[in-house]
């Protein structure tokens, strides 16, 4: 299914190229960078909307350069805390997922195309420095350059699974936090939207600060449960190979 996503955005980047359709392509980015048109927009499929909204968040990550926090908060304010939140998290991770693979298809040279040169060289020096950890902190992080680190990550040796795993856990506490601002602007909840800022504020400069302990706390739950999978896969052999030896008396 992936695949298929992916050829399919591709044909449609060519088709636009060669059919004069950047300035329709420019007109509608314009259109979605407004959060009130981006909702009316989203809303006016009807039952469709949720779908729609997917597919946005999917393409704001894989291809277009829609601000993240905004469709996060719209979300939000369409759907509610609870949905907005999922359909949030499901768009977010189909889209990372996209973005990983196409990085690891198609290289370097492909990556360099979509992404900036200062990140893929920022992002280069603090893998190598702090080690793949630090890439939990920077999805944790709001405001920071996500979607360019999906296709960084792509380049590395760092596995789906755990590219997965890393990309769900460390986006989703941002994620609820611009859900829960879009669901309080909507019922008109002023001062819980400020203090979901204030909150924001402060999560960056926590994490900021406190980043080498969440690399050090993140690597020691890794190993553990590396440690546990191993323990297990012990226990399953020896068990094997004690049936075994009981048949064959």
């Amino acid at each position: 299914m992936l695949y298929v996503f992916a050829l399919l955005l591709i044909l449609e980047i060519f088709h636009l190229y060669h059919d004069g359709g950047w300035r329709e392509l420019i007109y509608y980015y314009r259109y979605f960078l407004n959060p009130k048109k981006l909702g009316e927009f989203i809303a006016s499929f009807g039952p469709l909307a949720a779908f729609i909204f997917v597919i946005i968040q999917i393409l704001q990550v894989a291809a277009a350069p829609i601000p993240g926090e905004m469709t996060g908060f719209v979300g939000g304010f369409l759907f509610g805390k609870v949905w907005g939140a999922i359909l949030s998290t499901i768009g977010l991770t189909l889209g990372s997922m996209l973005a990983f693979w196409i990085a690891r298809k198609f290289g370097m040279r492909f990556v360099e195309k979509i992404v900036k040169k200062e990140y893929i060289e920022k992002f280069n020096f603090f893998v190598t420095h702090k080690g793949l950890y630090i890439t939990f902190v920077m999805f944790l992080l709001p405001g920071f350059p996500k979607d360019a680190l999906c296709y960084f990550l792509g380049l590395t040796r760092l596995r789906f699974l755990d590219f997965i795993l890393m990309n769900l856990f460390g986006r989703f506490p941002g994620t609820m936090i611009l859900t829960m601002q879009g669901s309080a602007a909507r019922t008109e909840h002023w001062w819980e939207l400020f203090w979901l800022l204030i909150i924001t504020v402060v999560m960056i400069v926590t994490l900021y600060f406190s980043r080498n302990y969440v690399i050090e706390f993140v690597r020691k739950i890794t190993r553990s449960f590396i440690r546990s999978v191993i323990r297990r896969k012990k226990k399953k052999r020896s068990k094997a190979k004690s049936s075994i030896g009981k048949n064959i008396r």
